[in-house]
């Protein structure tokens, strides 16, 4: 693994010849953040509601102060970067695999090498369903309930909503079987000579 400053690299040795195709995607990162932002909303909704539905759940907001909530926020983006992390091929051990800071958008995780299709759909949606929807499953089963987890819970899902976008592009546009790459932040596919991991 990696740990890069500014924005997320080029990998300058990857030069998309015509077998990749580019991922019809929002022409800029800010473009897509806004564009996602009602998938967010939506999402967190769905999550608070389902938190009042199905577990004990009777409050969603717990009392802190701005400090305690910017910690939390702080320490939210990191985990939820580090869950990407742990699906790229190797766990994230991989050379390929790298944290960074961009002062513009924040931390992220970004894996520079080829990977198969699924796996990029696994990667963008993992913080998600271990963040959000776990907790949630397990306060149904459990019948016991924390408003800091349902808190964190939901806010992640509005914090994962370009994640559910390019998934939701991934999944749309990409076959089953393609190999993808990123440059930058732009997505490229090509049909697999054999498989990635």
């Amino acid at each position: 693994m990696r740990f890069h400053l500014g924005a997320i690299p080029g990998s300058l040795d990857f030069v998309p010849d015509a077998s990749w195709r580019l991922l019809h995607q929002p022409p800029s990162p800010w473009i897509e953040n806004l564009l996602a932002l009602p998938i967010g909303v939506v999402a967190a909704a769905a999550v608070a509601a389902l938190w009042f539905l199905v577990t004990p759940l009777q409050d969603i907001t717990p009392a802190m102060s701005l400090l305690t909530f910017l910690l939390a926020f702080a320490g939210l983006v990191v985990v939820h970067e580090l869950i990407h992390a742990l699906v790229h091929p190797m766990a994230g051990r991989s050379p390929h695999s790298i944290l960074g800071f961009w002062s513009s958008l924040g931390f992220y995780a970004h894996y520079d090498g080829e990977m198969s299709r699924n796996r990029l759909a696994a990667c963008l949606l993992m913080p998600l369903l271990i963040i959000s929807i776990v907790p949630l499953l397990v306060s149904a089963v459990t019948r016991v309930s924390c408003g800091w987890v349902a808190l964190v819970s939901t806010f992640n899902a509005l914090c994962a909503c370009v994640d559910m976008l390019l998934a939701g592009l991934v999944l749309i546009q990409i076959p089953a079987t393609a190999i993808v790459r990123f440059k930058s932040w732009r997505i490229y596919w090509r049909e697999p000579d054999t498989l990635a991991a």
